[in-house]
């Protein structure tokens, strides 16, 4: 997909990545980040930055209606929920705006979040003041300073933004003993995938290996995922880039020198847009969407 801010405004896919990206530090603070982060929260009401996981597959994207994508996207959180115990110490590692905090929360467990960006701990404390936070980057925990340790460490699509084995050597140091590791994220089948998002699954689990960290539960979620991305190709497909080559043309028609200047290269950047990172088809190529329960070997 082109790189223009058009582009990079249709791309709910890149969009939701690059606003993960900025939760788990790995890029400078932009104040526009935390406006995006308040326009998804207000469009979706349920402080999530992930996927939807829809229990039964819809047969295409245009049977899923605005409400299925909300629920999808609760029903993702329900999947780490399910697998954590009422009571326990929980580690939501890349919290984002508090979510799953809240979800694990209200079940009974008791949840910390980890988040290096100020602007999201501080709407986390605004919203939950009663949740623990660690402000820092995963990496970067002193784990010998935490105590108790967690009887259950969770990671929903943000491990594929830290470092394999500065995160898996944190991950075993902040585990209790008997705890387990829970990680939810697409990873690359290949090194020359299409997008590049994502660590290399062969990777992934050799380093499982060198750590130490044995598999107890494996899901492939790929086919209950894609309906986000493939929900997101149609409102592109069929609403945002109709609109911005309606509104661009308006633009320009009262404007001819303007019109003469720029709107060659205007037409060109949405003509070139290309919707590869929201094809389901491609996703389903060059990645898979998995979850893990991993314990301590």
């Amino acid at each position: 997909m082109s790189s223009g801010p058009v582009a990079r405004l249709l791309n709910v896919a890149a969009l939701l990545r690059h606003l993960r990206a900025h939760r788990a530090g790995r890029s400078v603070h932009d104040p526009a980040d935390d406006l995006e982060l308040a326009l998804y929260g207000a469009i979706f009401g349920n402080d999530f930055l992930h996927y939807g996981y829809f229990r039964q597959p819809p047969a295409d994207a245009e049977s899923i209606s605005f409400a299925d994508l909300k629920r999808a996207m609760d029903d993702y959180a329900t999947l780490l929920v399910e697998r954590v115990r009422q009571g326990e110490r929980v580690l939501d590692v890349g919290c984002g705006m508090g979510g799953l905090l809240a979800r694990l929360d209200a079940v009974g467990a008791r949840p910390v979040g980890v988040t290096p960006n100020a602007a999201h701990a501080a709407h986390i404390r605004a919203r939950w003041p009663h949740i623990a936070l660690i402000e820092s980057a995963f990496e970067s925990i002193d784990a010998a300073a935490i105590a108790p340790k967690f009887d259950a460490i969770v990671n929903a699509e943000s491990f594929q933004y830290i470092d394999l084995d500065a995160g898996m050597r944190n991950v075993r140091a902040l585990l209790a003993p008997g705890g387990r590791w829970i990680v939810i994220d697409y990873f690359r089948l290949r090194p020359d995938a299409k997008n590049r998002s994502g660590h290399l699954l062969a990777d992934f689990e050799a380093a499982l290996a060198r750590h130490g960290l044995a598999v107890a539960e494996r899901v492939d979620v790929t086919e209950n995922v894609l309906p986000t991305l493939a929900y997101g190709k149609l409102l592109a497909t069929k609403f945002a880039l109709p609109l911005a080559r309606f509104a661009s043309e308006k633009f320009f028609l009262r404007r001819p020198l303007a019109a003469y200047l720029f709107q060659p290269a205007v037409r060109g950047k949405l003509d070139a847009i290309k919707l590869d990172t929201l094809d389901p088809d491609v996703f389903r190529r060059d990645k898979r969407y998995l979850l893990f329960t991993l314990r301590p070997g």
